[in-house]
């Protein structure tokens, strides 16, 4: 499969909600509330993206997509905080690389430490140890009337380690 990860512009906005949805809804199920993942709207998240891809300064940073004839996965990272602010791949491109391609180009462009938060029970904390990531500070964020916690992995140089991560 070949892969390209580039920044996303305007006209991928509808196809990173797309696998918003869709991720969320697998990779979440049990862990969050059924009503929150069913009532997951394509069309709101396709407006969120364009806005966070429009303004890259914001809070969920640069906006990243892997293109496999279409969108497979994305991510953002805001250098502002240095942490990656999320990593989504289609539950049917999963285990092909895609997720540390984009981890890499990710970690390239915040060049310098780098972090992200997991929430508890999230199957994804195995891949993002197996890409060195170490666990830290655990915290309980609220939403949706429950308790969530989650954990922040930290990468002191994945910098240094960029042929790892392609």
């Amino acid at each position: 499969m070949d892969v390209t990860v580039r920044p996303a512009c305007g006209q991928d906005a509808g196809a990173i909600a797309g696998v918003h949805v869709e991720t969320w809804q697998a990779a979440y199920a049990g862990l969050l509330p059924q009503g929150v993942l069913d009532g997951l709207s394509q069309r709101r998240q396709t407006r969120r993206w364009r806005r966070a891809i429009h303004n890259p300064e914001g809070e969920l940073g640069q906006v990243f997509v892997a293109d496999a004839d279409g969108i497979a996965g994305f991510g953002s990272a805001n250098r502002g905080t240095g942490e990656i602010t999320t990593l989504y791949v289609r539950p049917e491109a999963q285990r092909r690389g895609i997720g540390r391609l984009l981890f890499g180009r990710m970690a390239e462009f915040l060049d310098g430490p780098v972090s992200l938060w997991v929430l508890d029970g999230n199957l994804a904390a195995g891949f993002y140890a197996q890409l060195g990531g170490r666990p830290g500070i655990h915290a309980t964020v609220e939403r949706w009337g429950l308790k969530l916690g989650r954990t922040r992995y930290c990468w002191p140089n994945a910098h240094s380690r960029m042929d790892f991560y392609r």
